[in-house]
C-alpha cells in the first residue's frame, strides 16, 4: 500500500506483541489446552458431546477424543496424523471436507495443521488439572444476583425449609426464615429438593446445565452428603421418594425416568415412553406406581415392579393440553393428581381408569380449575388432602392460588357412559354435561399475586400453610386462611461486586482485535496524487456508551470525479479518548473531547470526537434489551431462522425469528424451565453465557469471547434483572454510507457504515451489528462488519437489515474499461436519457438500432403474440419513410388490434388465474370475456383494480366476483392481492415478521382483515352444479354470489386477538365513512401516491417487452431487491400516473424507445452487461406464442381440443384447455393456479426440445394436407421465391445467399438419396435372399429333431398318462354324483332355507314418472316392475312413485330375471350382473309448498351379495364409488334386498317417493334391466322376507305346484345355495385335465416356434418402407424441401426466441 494506517492512541499493543510472538515461535510446542482445545470447542464439541454423540463419537472427554466412534477406527494417533482418522475427516479432498458438516465452515487450513502438528508431537493432554470443588463450606457461593430457586420443600415435621439455591441446598428455620445450614455441592443448579418420608434425608437433583446431571442425598442431621451420582449429560429434575422411602425417582433431558435404590444407589427402574424432557415425579400412595409429566404434554403411568409403562393419564389428543407439563402433586391416600403446565390451567386426574380407553378421550380428568395467567411451574396437594394449590409466572409476574379439595373423582354411570364414547360420537348435550362435571366450581381459599417475582415453586406445610418462594430471594408463607403471615430474605446479594466485575474494557478488546485482524495487503493501491478531494463518514464523532462504536469510511474523489475508498490506505491520527482498528472502527476508552485528523496524500480532514459514556451514570454500562441486547441475539444467530428463531426452535428453545417480538423472547429466556438459561446469582454461569462461549458444549459453536462487547452487553443485561422495555424507541430505518458507491478494479475494497435512525429521532452507528449481505456474490462480496470485495465486473445490490429495518444501495465493480470513450448518443425519448446515464455511469457503449426486419418480427411478438405476415414484412422493408416515424406507424396500428387485445387478455388470465379447477368451464369463459372487454377499452390500470377488488353479486353475471371465487380465504386473497398489484409478498410475514423486508406478522393479519367481511353464497343458478372437491375440502356451486357482511374478524396467528384491519403505510387517498373494507383497500391501494401501484405494474410490462424487468423478478418489490435504474423506474412511474394509468400509452412510450429497438448483437464493452439494457436480450417464445405461430409458418388450420377450430392458443377460455401430447404445458404454459410470474416457464429443456422435434404439434401441422405449403409452393415457382417465403414467414426476414444456395442443395439432394436409397435397398435384397436360405436350412433341421423327440417322449410317459386319466375319471364321477343328489334335493332345501324366515306384507308401488340421466329408456310393466333399455352407460335411475300407504317403515328393492336380458339378468351387461352404487330416496308430501325431504336409511339386508359389494354401501353416501350392492355368480335368477327407515313415513295425505338409482360402477353396462320397488308398513325390524315370485311359489302346496314354480324354486336354490356352489367347485377342480409332462411341453413349444418360417431382417423392413416414402417424396420434391426447410426453422433459436 502507498499509505498504511497509523493508529495514534493511548493503546499499549506490547502485551499483543509478546502474545503474537510466542504463538509464532516455531520452538514452542502446541498446547491441546491453549491451542487444539479451543478449534475443537468452537468446530467439533456441539456434535460430539455427552449429550449428543454424533457418530457415536464423544470429544468432551480425552480418552473418547482418543479413540474414536462408529468407525472403528482411532480417531487420533498420538504421533501418526496420517493414520488418525479425524485427520481424514477434517482434510478437503477437491474442496470438501467431511468434518464439520454443513453448514457449519470447515476448518481453516492453519488449524488443520494445528492439529497435525499436536498430534505429531504426541497428542499430549495438558489441560490444567481440577483443583476441587468451585464451592466449599469454608468457600461458600457468593449471590452477586438474587438467585432462581426452581424447588423448595417443607420437612414432614414443618420445622424446616430446604431451598434449591446456587450450588447448594440451604436449609432454613420455618419459624423465622433463620439458616440453619448451607449443604454445598458439585452442582451449579439444583431442579428439585425433597425431604424425605421420615425426614432424615434430603434429595436433590440438578447438575451442570448442557453437561451432566447429578442426584444427591444428604443426612440432615450432620449435613453430610450421603451420595452422589452421574447420570445423563444434563441436569436431573423432578425428585421423589417412595413412601417408603426406598427408592428415589427423578427425570432427565434424555426423556427417560429412572429410580434408584436410596441404601445402595443402584438403578431399580428405567423407562423411556416420554418424547421430551421429564420434569417431575411421584409415587403413587401405595408406592407401586410412579407417575411422571414431561414437555410432551403427557403425565404417564409406569408400574415400578416391572418397569412397564402402564397408560397415558392425560389425553394425548392433540390440542387437549395446549403445552408441556412442568410439575405434578399426588393426593396422599388417594389415586388422585395435580398437574400443571404451560397452558396455565391446572387439572387433577385419577391415576387408574374407570372407563375404556378410546382414541382421544381424556377420560381421567376429574377438575379443570381456573385458568392462571402465564405457565404454571408448581403445583401442590396439602399433607391431609384438603387443599390445592399453583403457582403461575408470566413476564416476571406471578399469581399463587389455593382451593379446597373437597371434591373426590368418583364418576356417575351417565359421566362413564360418555366417557365410554369417541369424542365425534358424542352429542351436543353429551359434551355439555361432561363439560360441566369436568369444570364445576371449585372454592377459592387464597389468591396471592406478586408484579416483581416469578414463582417457581410453592409447597404446603404440615399445618396446611403455603409456602412460596420468589426469584427475588424471598421466602413468603401464606397460612391456613389464606393471609400472607411471613417474608424473609433467603440469602444475601452483593450486586456492587456483580456490576464491577461485568464493566466492558474497550481497550483491552481493541487490542485483541488489533492482534488478530485479517491482512488486507492484497487490495490495490491508490494513487494518491490523483485525489483532488476528501469525504470522511461520519463528519462528527460521538460515543455515548461503553459499547458505542464508529465505523469510519474515508472516500476520495479522483480527478476523473470518481470516487474510491481510501480507509486503509490513510494516516490517521486519533486522540486518546479513542481506540481505532486497522478497518477504521473507533470505541471509546475515556470521556472528553478531541479531534481526529485523517490524512491521504495533501488532502486533510478533521473530524471532531466527542466521548460520554462513563461519567455521570450511576450505572455505566447499563444495556438495554431492544437496544442492545436483541441485536447481539441477532448478530450472533440465535434468533435466525436455522437457530433458534426455526418454527419449532431447537432443542426445545425457541426464540422468535430475528427477534420481532421480545416478550416472547423474554419468557423463553426468563421463565421457560424455570429460568434454566439465566442465572442472576452468578451470570457468568448462565447457560445463556456459557453455551456462544462454547464453555458448554454448543452445536453452533464459539460465538463469542469473554470480553468481547457481545458477551459484555449479555453479561450486563442478565446481571441487571434481564428486564425488557417494552417503551424503549424501535428503530425507525437505516441508511447505508456512502450510497451507490463505485469500485474501480478487481479486488478493490469498499467499507460501508450502516446507521440506524431510532423512533425517537436518536441514531447510532450499527455497521457491526447489521447484516449487510451482497445480492450478487459473483461480482462482489459482504465480510461480517460491512467490506464489500470486488470479484469482477457487475453491478451487485448490497442489503443492509438491522432490527427489522432495511436498506439497499448499488456497488458498482468497473473493472478494465481501457477504451472506452463516451459515445454521442441518440435518444427518441426521456427514457432513452435516463438509460444512457447509466450507460456513462457504468462505462458502457450501447450497440445500434436492430434493423427494420427485427424490429418488425420483436414488436409483432412482443405486442400481439404473432409473427408478421410475409406481406407485412415485404412492405415494411420496402417502406422508405424515415425508420423512426415508419417503426412508430406500426407500434400505432399494433396497439389496440385484435390481436393485441387478444395477447394481452392472455396475460391477465395468467395473473388471474383463470382456470376451471376453480371456475368451471362456464366461469372461466365468462371472466376471459370480462377481461378481454376491459382491455379492448383500454379501461385505465386503477379502475379495473378496484372493479375486481371491489366486485359484487354473482359470478355469473359479474365475472371480477370471480378474484374471490378463486381465492377464498382472507389470507389468501390478501396475499395474492399484495403480491399481484403492489409487487410485495406478504406471505413471508404470516407466521413471523418478514425475515428480509420492513413487513411485520402485525401487518399481515391487518391487511388480510379487508378480506375478513367477504361472504361467498350459492349462487341459485348453479342448480346442482358444482366444482372440485375432494376429501379434504367439499365441491363448490358452479356460481357464487360475492358480497361484504357486517360480520367476520380476522384472528392473529400468534396472539390470537382479533385485528382490526390497518394499512401497512399511509396513502393520502379518498373514500367514504360507509365504504366497505374492501372498497377502502381498493381505493388506498389504486391511489397515485401508493408508491407500489404504479411501481409494480410498469416495472411489468417493462419486463415484458424487454425480457428484463428494471427490479427482478419483476414481481418482487423489496429493500433488498432494488432496481438497476431507479429514475428510469421513477419516471416510467410518474408518467403512467399522469397518463390517467393508460397502458397503451406506456406500451407506445416503451416500443418508440431506441432502448427497445437496440440490436441483439453486442461489442466489447457491452457483452458483459445484461442489466443496462444496452443491447437486446434474446427471449424464449411463450407456449402459447411458439403453437400459433406454428401454424401461422405452415398455414394450417389449429385444432385445439374442446375450442373451434382455427382459434389461437392465447385466445384459450382456460388452462384447463389442453392438447394430447401436452405441448403448451412441456413449453411452460402457467397451470394458473397462483399470480406468481415464476408459474411460466421460459427454459428450453430437453423435455420441451423433443416436444418441438418429435411431437405431434409441429409434425402435424407441417404434413396436414390442408396446409399453405403446398399453395406457397404453387405460387413460388423459382426456388429462390419460395425459401423467401418460408423464411419470411418463419422469422421475418429474408434468406441470405448461402442459406438460398442450401435450399437449392435440399432440393436437388432428395433425387440422389433416393439413388442411393434405391442401390442399398437393392443390395440389400439379394444379400437378404442368400442368408435366409442358409438359416432356413438350419431350422427345418432343428424342426425334425425336436418332432422325433415328441414321438419318443409321448411312448414313454404313455403308461404314467393312463393311469392319471383313470384317477380323474374316478374323481369326476364322484363330484358329479354328489352334485346330482344336492340338485335333486334342491327343492327340500330350499323350503328349508325359507321355513323360519319372518314374511311381512310389501306393497308394490307404481310409477309415475321415469328418467334415466343415462338416457336409457325405463318402461313400466304390468306387474308394477320397470324395465331399462337402451343405453347402458353410468347414470341414475330416477322413479316418482305416488302412494298413500300411512306409516311407511321400509322398502324392498327385488332384480328380476328375464329370458330377453343377456344371461338372463337381472342386469345389462353380458354377464347379467348389475352394480347399484347408492340408493337415495326422497318424500314429497302432498300439499302447498311441501318440498322433497331426504329419507334416511337405518339399515339394509339382501337374500345374496357379491364378495366385496355388501348391501350396506348402497346408503354410505357415497353415490359414485365403486362399492355398491351387485350378485355375481348368482345370475339369472331373481334377488331382493329389503331397507329399515331411521324413521318411518308418516304420510298423512298422500305423498310422492322419489327413488334415484345410482349405478356408476367402472364395470361396462353393469346398471339393472328390470326390478320392482315396494313398500311395507310392517313395524319393528323389517326382515329380508321373499321376493314375490319365491313367496308365491313356497306357500303354493308342493302337489299343486307347477313346473315353471317348481323350475323357480330350483333354479333359484342352484343359484344360490352354498352348497350346491361348493360342489360346483368340487366338480370344476376334479374336471381339470391332467397336467402335461413338462418335457413335452418345452418340446411341442420349441416345436411351435420352429414351425414359424424365417422372418425377414427388420433392418431390410425399414429400409423397404424408406424407399417407399423416398418415392412419394420424389413426386414432389419442391413441397418436402418446403417441408424441411419449415422444420429446420421452427427448431431454430431465431424462430424460438424473440431478438
Amino acid at each position: 500500500m502507498a499509505f498504511r494506517t497509523i493508529l495514534f492512541a493511548i493503546v499499549s499493543l506490547i502485551c499483543v506483541d509478546l502474545v503474537a510472538k510466542e504463538s509464532s515461535d516455531p520452538n514452542v510446542s502446541l498446547s491441546y489446552a491453549r491451542d487444539i482445545e479451543p478449534i475443537f470447542r468452537n468446530k467439533c464439541f456441539g456434535c460430539h458431546q455427552g449429550a449428543k454423540q454424533l457418530g457415536q463419537y464423544k470429544m468432551t472427554d480425552f480418552a473418547s477424543l482418543l479413540a474414536g466412534g462408529e468407525s472403528d477406527a482411532a480417531a487420533i494417533v498420538p504421533g501418526k496424523p496420517d493414520e488418525s482418522y479425524l485427520v481424514d475427516q477434517i482434510t478437503p479432498v477437491d474442496g470438501h471436507a467431511e468434518m464439520p458438516k454443513s453448514p457449519a465452515k470447515p476448518l481453516h487450513a492453519s488449524e488443520i495443521e494445528k492439529i497435525r502438528q499436536w498430534i505429531s508431537d504426541g497428542a499430549k493432554d495438558d489441560s490444567p488439572k481440577s483443583t476441587g470443588p468451585t464451592y466449599t463450606p469454608d468457600h461458600p457461593p457468593v449471590y452477586v444476583g438474587p438467585p432462581t430457586l426452581p424447588s423448595i420443600d417443607v420437612s414432614p415435621d414443618g420445622k424446616q425449609i430446604a431451598v434449591a439455591g446456587f450450588h447448594e441446598i440451604i436449609l432454613l428455620k420455618s419459624e423465622n426464615g433463620e439458616t440453619i445450614s448451607r449443604l454445598i455441592g458439585m452442582s451449579p443448579r439444583i431442579n428439585a429438593v425433597r425431604f424425605s418420608p421420615d425426614g432424615k434425608r434430603i434429595a436433590a437433583t440438578g447438575g451442570t446445565p448442557g453437561v451432566q446431571g447429578e442426584l444427591q442425598i444428604w443426612d440432615v442431621a450432620s449435613n453430610k452428603l450421603t451420595m452422589s451420582l452421574p447420570f445423563t449429560h444434563d441436569t436431573l429434575s423432578g425428585a421423589s421418594w417412595s413412601p417408603d422411602g426406598s427408592k428415589l425417582a427423578f427425570g432427565a433431558t434424555d426423556n427417560v425416568i429412572r429410580a434408584i435404590d436410596t441404601a445402595s444407589g443402584q438403578q431399580v427402574l428405567f423407562q423411556g415412553a416420554h418424547d421430551d424432557w421429564v420434569r417431575d415425579t411421584v409415587f403413587t400412595p401405595d408406592g407401586t406406581h410412579l407417575i411422571s409429566v414431561a414437555r410432551d404434554m403427557s403425565c404417564k403411568l409406569t408400574e415400578v415392579s416391572t418397569e412397564r409403562f402402564v397408560d397415558n393419564i392425560t389425553s394425548i389428543t392433540p390440542g387437549a393440553l395446549s403445552g408441556g407439563l412442568n410439575s405434578v402433586a399426588i393426593h396422599p391416600a388417594r389415586n388422585e393428581i395435580l398437574v400443571g403446565g404451560a397452558d396455565g390451567v391446572a387439572k387433577v386426574y385419577r391415576v387408574f381408569r374407570e372407563t375404556a380407553r378410546k382414541i382421544g378421550d381424556d377420560a381421567n380428568l376429574i377438575r379443570n380449575l381456573p385458568a392462571m395467567p402465564g405457565r404454571i411451574f408448581s403445583v401442590a396437594i396439602s399433607p391431609d388432602g384438603s387443599r390445592l394449590a399453583a403457582a403461575s409466572t408470566l413476564d416476571g409476574r406471578s399469581e399463587v392460588r389455593v382451593w379446597k379439595y373437597d371434591f373426590i373423582g368418583t364418576l356417575s354411570d351417565e359421566v362413564k357412559k360418555i366417557m365410554a364414547k369417541r369424542g365425534p360420537q358424542r352429542s351436543a348435550k353429551e359434551k355439555e354435561m361432561l363439560a360441566a362435571y369436568q369444570s364445576k366450581e371449585t372454592t377459592e381459599i387464597a389468591k396471592w399475586s406478586s408484579h416483581t417475582a416469578a414463582v417457581y415453586a410453592i409447597r404446603f406445610s404440615s399445618d396446611n400453610g403455603l409456602v412460596i418462594a420468589g426469584n427475588d430471594a424471598v421466602l413468603r408463607r401464606i397460612d391456613t386462611e389464606g393471609k400472607l403471615v411471613s417474608e424473609f430474605p433467603i440469602v444475601a446479594i452483593e450486586s456492587e461486586m456483580n456490576t464491577q466485575h461485568g464493566a466492558f474494557d474497550a481497550k483491552a478488546w481493541m487490542q485483541t482485535q488489533v492482534a488478530s485482524a485479517e491482512s488486507l495487503t492484497d487490495e490495490p493501491d491508490v494513487d494518491a496524487k490523483s485525489a483532488r478531494g476528501l469525504t470522511v463518514y461520519p463528519e462528527t464523532i460521538r460515543l455515548d456508551s461503553p459499547y458505542a462504536y464508529s465505523q469510519m469510511v474515508v472516500m476520495a474523489t479522483l480527478a476523473d470525479d470518481s470516487a474510491v475508498d481510501v480507509t486503509r490506505h490513510c494516516e490517521v491520527h486519533v486522540p486518546s479518548l479513542i481506540a481505532m482498528n486497522q478497518r477504521g472502527l473507533m470505541r471509546p476508552i475515556a470521556d472528553g473531547h478531541g479531534e481526529m485528523v485523517v490524512r491521504f496524500g495533501k488532502l486533510t480532514k478533521t473530524v471532531s470526537v466527542d466521548v460520554a459514556s462513563y461519567s455521570d451514570d450511576d450505572a455505566p454500562g447499563a444495556v438495554d434489551y431492544i437496544h442492545d441486547v436483541n441485536p447481539v441475539l441477532s448478530r450472533l444467530g440465535c434468533n435466525q431462522g436455522t437457530c433458534h428463531g426455526a418454527q419449532k426452535g431447537k432443542n426445545g428453545f425457541r426464540l422468535s425469528l430475528r427477534g420481532y417480538d421480545p416478550v416472547f423472547d423474554l419468557r423463553a429466556l426468563k421463565d421457560d424451565l424455570a429460568a434454566r438459561r439465566i442465572n442472576p446469582a452468578s451470570p457468568d454461569d448462565s447457560l445463556m453465557l456459557r453455551k456462544p462461549l462454547g464453555l458448554t458444549p454448543h452445536q453452533g459453536g464459539v460465538l463469542m469471547v469473554d470480553g468481547d462487547p457481545n458477551h459484555a452487553i449479555l453479561r450486563r443485561w442478565i446481571a441487571d434483572g434481564s428486564q425488557v422495555d417494552l417503551q424503549s424507541p424501535r428503530v425507525a430505518s437505516i441508511e447505508i454510507f456512502p450510497t451507490n458507491p463505485t469500485v474501480q478494479a478487481i479486488k478493490s475494497r469498499q467499507q460501508v457504515r450502516v446507521v440506524a435512525t431510532y423512533r425517537n429521532g436518536t441514531s447510532r452507528d450499527v455497521t457491526s451489528e447489521a447484516f449487510i449481505e451482497s445480492g450478487n456474490s459473483e461480482v462482489a462480496t459482504a465480510d461480517a462488519n460491512g467490506l464489500l470485495t470486488a470479484i469482477r465486473r457487475g453491478e451487485a445490490p448490497i442489503l443492509a437489515r438491522f432490527e427489522g429495518a432495511y436498506a439497499a444501495t448499488t456497488l458498482t465493480v468497473m473493472g478494465d474499461r481501457s477504451g472506452y470513450e463516451d459515445p454521442v448518443l441518440l435518444t427518441h425519448n426521456t427514457i432513452d436519457e435516463l438509460v444512457a446515464q447509466k450507460w456513462q455511469r457504468v462505462k458502457v457503449v450501447p450497440s445500434p438500432l436492430c434493423d427494420d426486419a427485427t424490429f418488425l418480427r420483436r414488436v409483432y411478438l412482443d405486442l400481439t403474440g404473432l409473427l408478421p405476415t410475409s406481406d407485412q414484412v415485404k412492405s415494411f422493408l420496402a417502406d422508405t419513410t424515415d425508420s423512426c416515424e415508419k417503426r412508430a406507424k406500426v407500434i400505432d396500428e399494433l396497439i389496440g388490434s385484435e390481436a393485441y387485445i387478444a395477447y394481452w387478455t392472455n396475460k391477465w388470465c395468467d395473473l388471474l388465474q383463470v382456470n376451471r379447477k376453480f371456475l368451471g368451464v362456464e366461469g372461466s369463459t365468462k371472466f376471459q370475456e370480462w377481461i378481454r372487454v376491459c382491455v379492448a377499452e383500454n379501461r385505465p390500470y386503477d379502475q379495473f383494480v378496484r372493479e375486481l377488488l371491489t366486485a359484487s353479486g354473482s359470478n355469473n353475471e359479474n365475472p371480477p366476483a370471480s378474484y374471490f371465487k378463486v381465492l377464498r380465504t382472507p389470507e389468501d386473497t390478501m396475499e395474492n392481492t399484495t403480491h399481484l398489484f403492489l409487487g410485495i409478498r406478504f406471505n413471508c410475514n404470516k407466521c413471523h415478521d418478514h425475515p428480509f423486508e420492513r413487513w411485520t406478522q402485525d401487518q399481515y393479519f391487518e391487511m388480510s382483515a379487508y378480506f375478513a367481511q367477504v361472504d361467498l353464497k350459492k349462487d341459485p343458478a348453479s342448480g346442482d352444479r358444482k366444482i372440485g372437491g375432494s376429501a379434504v375440502e367439499g365441491a363448490k356451486p358452479l356460481f357464487e354470489i360475492v358480497s361484504d357482511k357486517t360480520n367476520g374478524e380476522i384472528k392473529h396467528g400468534r396472539t390470537g386477538d382479533t385485528v382490526a384491519p390497518d394499512f401497512p403505510f399511509a396513502v393520502e387517498h379518498e373514500t367514504s365513512d360507509s365504504a366497505s373494507r374492501r372498497e377502502q383497500l381498493a381505493h388506498w391501494m389504486t391511489d397515485a401516491d401508493n408508491p407500489y401501484f404504479a411501481r409494480s405494474y410498469v416495472n411489468r410490462m417493462w419486463g415484458y417487452l424487454l425480457g428484463v424487468g428494471l427490479i427482478e423478478p419483476i414481481d418482487d418489490i423489496r429493500a433488498g431487491n432494488p432496481p438497476t435504474n431507479p429514475e428510469l423506474l421513477n419516471f416510467l412511474t410518474d408518467r403512467f400516473v399522469e397518463s390517467g394509468f393508460d397502458t397503451r400509452a406506456m406500451h407506445r412510450l416503451i416500443c418508440n424507445s431506441r432502448t427497445y429497438q437496440l440490436s441483439i448483437e453486442s461489442n466489447p464493452l457491452n457483452e458483459d452487461d445484461h442489466l443496462n439494457y444496452s443491447h437486446a436480450m434474446p427471449r424464449r417464445l411463450p407456449a402459447e406464442v411458439i403453437y400459433d405461430a406454428v401454424h401461422q409458418v405452415t398455414g394450417a388450420i389449429s385444432s385445439i381440443p374442446g375450442v373451434a377450430k382455427g382459434t389461437r392458443a392465447a385466445a384459450l377460455p382456460d388452462s384447463g384447455v389442453k392438447l394430447a401430447d401436452g405441448f403448451l404445458q412441456n413449453l411452460g404454459r402457467p397451470a394458473r393456479e397462483s399470480a406468481c410470474e415464476c408459474e411460466r416457464s421460459s427454459d428450453l429443456q430437453l423435455g420441451p426440445v423433443m416436444a418441438l422435434i418429435s411431437g405431434p404439434t409441429v409434425g402435424s401441422a407441417i404434413s396436414d394436407p390442408k396446409n399453405e405449403l403446398a399453395k406457397i409452393v404453387a405460387i413460388c415457382p423459382e426456388d429462390e421465391m419460395l425459401a423467401e417465403e418460408v423464411f419470411l414467414r418463419a422469422i421475418g426476414r429474408r434468406p441470405t445467399e448461402p442459406e438460398v444456395t442450401a435450399f437449392k442443395g435440399i432440393i436437388g439432394e432428395v433425387q440422389v438419396d433416393h439413388d442411393a436409397l434405391q442401390k442399398q435397398l437393392e443390395q440389400s435384397e439379394a444379400d437378404w435372399k442368400i442368408r435366409r436360405a442358409e438359416l432356413e436350412a438350419v431350422r427345418e433341421k432343428k424342426l425334425a429333431e425336436v418332432v422325433s423327440q415328441i414321438a419318443e417322449r409321448t411312448e414313454a410317459i404313455k403308461p404314467e398318462q393312463t393311469r392319471l386319466e383313470a384317477e380323474r375319471a374316478k374323481r369326476v364321477a364322484a363330484a358329479e354324483k354328489a352334485l346330482s343328489e344336492a340338485q335333486a334335493n334342491l327343492i327340500t332345501t330350499t323350503e328349508k332355507r325359507f321355513a323360519d324366515a319372518s314374511n311381512v306384507e310389501w306393497h308394490p308401488l307404481s310409477a309415475t314418472e321415469l328418467s334415466a340421466s343415462n338416457k336409457a329408456v325405463l318402461t313400466p310393466q304390468a306387474d308394477r316392475s320397470i324395465r331399462a333399455s337402451g343405453n347402458a352407460d353410468k347414470g341414475i335411475y330416477t322413479i316418482k312413485m305416488p302412494t298413500t300407504l300411512k306409516q311407511i317403515t321400509g322398502f324392498r328393492l327385488e332384480t328380476l330375471p328375464a329370458a330377453d336380458l343377456p344371461a338372463g339378468g337381472p342386469g345389462l351387461p353380458d354377464n347379467g350382473n348389475f352394480v347399484v352404487t347408492e340408493l337415495v330416496i326422497q318424500v314429497q308430501n302432498h300439499g302447498k309448498d311441501q318440498k322433497p325431504e331426504k329419507v334416511e336409511i337405518a339399515k339394509a339386508q339382501a337374500d345374496f351379495t357379491q364378495g366385496g359389494f355388501d348391501i350396506s354401501t348402497t346408503f354410505d353416501g357415497k353415490t359414485n364409488d365403486q362399492g355398491g350392492w351387485a350378485v355375481s355368480p348368482s345370475l339369472g335368477v331373481v334377488h331382493w334386498a329389503t331397507f329399515q327407515l331411521k324413521t318411518s313415513i308418516a304420510n298423512p295425505s298422500g305423498c310422492t317417493l322419489t327413488f334415484d338409482l345410482h349405478q356408476f360402477h367402472n364395470a361396462a353396462n353393469h346398471r339393472l334391466g328390470l326390478f320392482r320397488i315396494s313398500a311395507t308398513t310392517a313395524e319393528g325390524d323389517i326382515p329380508l322376507s321373499q321376493s314375490e315370485s319365491i313367496a308365491a311359489a313356497l306357500s303354493t302346496p308342493a302337489e299343486q305346484r307347477s313346473e315353471a314354480a317348481t323350475k323357480l324354486i330350483v333354479d333359484y336354490g342352484a343359484a344360490t345355495d352354498k352348497g350346491i356352489a361348493d360342489l360346483r367347485a368340487a366338480l370344476a377342480e376334479a374336471r381339470k385335465p391332467v397336467p402335461p409332462d413338462p418335457t413335452l411341453v418345452q418340446l411341442e413349444q420349441r416345436k411351435k416356434n420352429l414351425s414359424v418360417a424365417t422372418a425377414d431382417d427388420p433392418a431390410l423392413v425399414q429400409l423397404r418402407k424408406d424407399f417407399a416414402e423416398s418415392t412419394k417424396q420424389l413426386g414432389n420434391v419442391r413441397l418436402t424441401a418446403a417441408e424441411d426447410l419449415a422444420w429446420a426453422l421452427i427448431n431454430s433459436p431465431a424462430f424460438l426466441f424473440n431478438h
